[in-house]
């Protein structure tokens, strides 16, 4: 959730007030066709901005409301017949600088909503300078909260006045209302990255404060904070980014620069390895996957085989094992990537020396190597025909694959089954989908349900934070004036 819930409305706003308050916003901007124009448009979208700010405390407290408050706009005849116009002025708005954080965030969160209702507005944002507007917001949010964080707080013993028990508490305020401006705009980020064609001069605008942000502060102990999640899809599509763009640019991936700069911060990767084995979202887990191929594959022989704890190779094993046989036949290009994955992994890192879990995957590949084990004959693809080569490609350049004579292998065996109990036991027998059981389908299932938990990079920041900015009542006047400017 991203508002606070905590508190309920005022007693004083009972429901006709509200309902009162709903009719008045959708008054503001359901102007007819033919009395729209540049002027009547323009007054309408600022008053509807205005009005929401001014009434954010008291009408607008929750998700839903929030989700009302972008639909009534996006759903209007202003949005619908001068969508150009209206995300222009939109883009201009949040780029002031003095701009009300509560005003910032109800116009990014109103962007947001749009993108995600339709990506062709993100390519219209991205012709008004969107990119840059969106970039340097965030930046100057990163700043401040680099500089007054939480971390950097005046300590208790230090407030010994109430005056200054006022002030960081002001503060503490002002830092949460960044952080969910910032989860918004990362979100649009990440839509824009993900989904547009984003320029190589845009990408290059990311200077090393950025990443280094977005890296350092990461969290590996949560997967529900917002702020946190939001950090983690950026980092994976920027990394994306720089992958696609080197192919025809000399450009510099700075993600990799600071993976492979700062191995001493194991958050990320901790993170990145609980994120594989827990979320489902095939597009993330793609990009997921390319992140540690980069890793894996360095032209730094040493970096892969040092970068990983020996128990985190484990865990990324035993999930990789996991999910190639768990992956369904209509999401075979995932597995394709997680095959594309072992080689490195197995030759590149401790496991080429430690052989961990031999029998197992050389038992799944040689399944997965004969095509027709990787579905049924009718449902055969492009794709399953590329698990079948990329298997086989596996068992062949991975030298400590090779089979072993049966004494070695029942000696691989009794390993085996002495590991904890904690790594579940692969049961390589398909299960069926169909009454006919004798027909294969490449599915597999494990005997019990793991959840393997990970145990296990300072960049030089490019210019420094600005000072801390006013608070809502010092900057209400001068906002509310300059927005009256823009009428």
């Amino acid at each position: 959730m991203i508002l606070d819930e905590s508190e309920p409305l005022s007693e004083s706003h009972n429901d006709d007030e509200l309902m009162k308050f709903w009719l008045d916003m959708e008054r503001i901007v359901n102007i007819p066709a033919d009395q729209q124009n540049k002027n009547s448009v323009n007054s309408a979208l600022v008053g509807y901005i205005k009005k929401s700010c001014d009434s954010y405390m008291d009408y607008i407290r929750s998700d839903k409301e929030m989700c009302r408050l972008a639909m009534v706009l996006t759903d209007s005849p202003i949005m619908k017949n001068e969508k150009r116009f209206c995300l222009s002025k939109l883009l201009s708005l949040l780029n002031i600088d003095l701009l009300e954080m509560n005003m910032k965030f109800i116009i990014a969160y109103i962007l947001l909503w749009e993108s995600k209702q339709d990506l062709n507005s993100l390519e219209i944002m991205l012709q008004f300078q969107g990119f840059n507007v969106f970039y340097n917001t965030l930046y100057t949010q990163f700043a401040y909260l680099n500089k007054y964080g939480e971390d950097k707080h005046i300590s208790q013993e230090k407030l010994i006045s109430a005056d200054l028990q006022e002030l960081n508490d002001i503060e503490i305020k002002i830092m949460d209302e960044m952080r969910q401006i910032c989860v918004v705009l990362m979100d649009v980020l990440f839509l824009v990255f993900k989904y547009c064609k984003c320029s190589v001069t845009n990408v290059q605008t990311i200077d090393d404060f950025f990443i280094y942000f977005l890296m350092s502060t990461i969290r590996s102990d949560t997967m529900d904070d917002l702020f946190n999640n939001a950090q983690f899809k950026l980092i994976l599509a920027l990394n994306e980014q720089y992958m696609m763009l080197t192919k025809n640019f000399e450009i510099e991936n700075k993600i990799f620069k600071y993976l492979s700069n700062d191995a001493k911060d194991t958050r990320f990767v901790e993170l990145l390895l609980l994120k594989l084995n827990r979320v489902q979202d095939s597009s993330l887990q793609i990009m997921m996957c390319k992140i540690l191929y980069i890793i894996l594959t360095s032209k730094d022989g040493d970096l892969a085989l040092n970068f990983f704890y020996l128990n985190d190779l484990h865990v990324f094993a035993d999930v990789l094992i996991r999910e190639l046989q768990n992956i369904s036949e209509n999401e075979e290009l995932l597995r394709n990537y997680f095959l594309r994955l072992l080689i490195p992994l197995l030759n590149n890192t401790e496991i080429s020396r430690t052989h961990y879990r031999k029998h197992d995957i050389s038992k799944l590949l040689t399944y997965l190597s004969s095509i027709e084990n990787s579905c049924s004959s009718e449902n055969l693809g492009r794709e399953h025909a590329i698990t079948s080569k990329l298997a086989s490609k596996v068992l062949e350049q991975v030298p400590w694959l090779e089979k072993k004579s049966p004494s070695e292998e029942q000696c691989n065996s009794e390993e085996t089954s002495s590991r904890k109990s904690s790594v579940s036991t692969i049961v390589l027998t398909p299960t069926a989908t169909t009454p006919n059981n004798d027909k294969k389908t490449g599915q597999f299932y494990l005997s019990s349900e793991s959840d393997y938990s990970a145990e296990s990079l300072g960049m030089r920041k490019s210019r420094p934070p600005p000072p801390l900015p006013p608070s809502r009542k010092q900057v209400l006047r001068r906002t509310h004036s300059h927005l009256n400017d823009k009428l």
